[in-house]
Formats: C-alpha cells, sequence, structure tokens
C-alpha cells in the first residue's frame, strides 16, 4: 500500500516501525501500515521524529542489520546541528535558512546512515545552531 520504510519516533518514547508515504511538513497527520499490516493514523505534532530508512533495525532482523550499496549525492542546503529535549543530538543538511518554527525535513551528513532523510518535530528541538 506505502512506497517508503519509515521509523516513528513519539515524543513519549516508544517506536513504530512500518511504510508509509512521504508528507508535507504542514500536514497534520500520515499513515503508516505497521510490520502487521494493521493501519495507524500518526498525528505528526506527537511525534519527534519520522526517519525515512533504507532497512528497518536490527531487531527487525533477527541481529543482522544490513545496507544496501549507496551512491551519495550532496544535497544542497545548510549543515545544521539538533539537540532534542531527552539529549539527542543530529547532525544534517537542510534548506532552512532561519530557525525553524514548524516541522522541517534533514539529511543526514553520514552517506552510508540508515536514515535517507528525517522530519523533526521543531515543537522537540531544545537548540538549533547553523553549522555552515
Amino acid at each position: 500500500m506505502f512506497d517508503e520504510k519509515v521509523v516513528v519516533r513519539f515524543k513519549d518514547g516508544t517506536t513504530l516501525r512500518g511504510f508509509g508515504d512521504n508528507f508535507m511538513p504542514g500536514d497534520a497527520e500520515i499513515l503508516v501500515q505497521d510490520l502487521d499490516d494493521h493501519l495507524h493514523t500518526v498525528v505528526l505534532g506527537d511525534v519527534k521524529l519520522v526517519c525515512f530508512v533504507r532497512e528497518f533495525t536490527a531487531e527487525d532482523h533477527n541481529g543482522h542489520e544490513t545496507f544496501g550499496r549507496l551512491i551519495y549525492q550532496p544535497v544542497p542546503g545548510r549543515t545544521v546541528e539538533i539537540t532534542f529535549r531527552d539529549g539527542e543530538r543530529l547532525q544534517g543538511v537542510t534548506t532552512l535558512s532561519t530557525k525553524p518554527t514548524s516541522g522541517f525535513f534533514v539529511t543526514p551528513l553520514n552517506p552510508h546512515s540508515n536514515n535517507v532523510h528525517i522530519f523533526v518535530n521543531s515543537d522537540e528541538i531544545l537548540s538549533f545552531r547553523f553549522l555552515s
């Protein structure tokens, strides 16, 4: 039903793995079909991040995390460092030119990252700074 592998990390620390579609940061909610084929309506205001991934985590693959051969294409934008309310830090590239006031997308700096791109809920940000 859906084309993209996603891992949704909620504000309360829970995680939902499944399949969804691309969405715009202004959308209020998205649909995710979990790995057991149940459909979930995910309110973006309830999430910390939505990661679009190449593969699900190691625990979903019996301890064998796999990565395909990656071709890295640099993404235009500015490098940022984000610190979340829970202390987690994320560095990546975004097309933003100012500090975000709503949700936005970040592309990881590591070309071998399992994350292709990440939606960040700006309500969960403790600090945000441009590195470039």
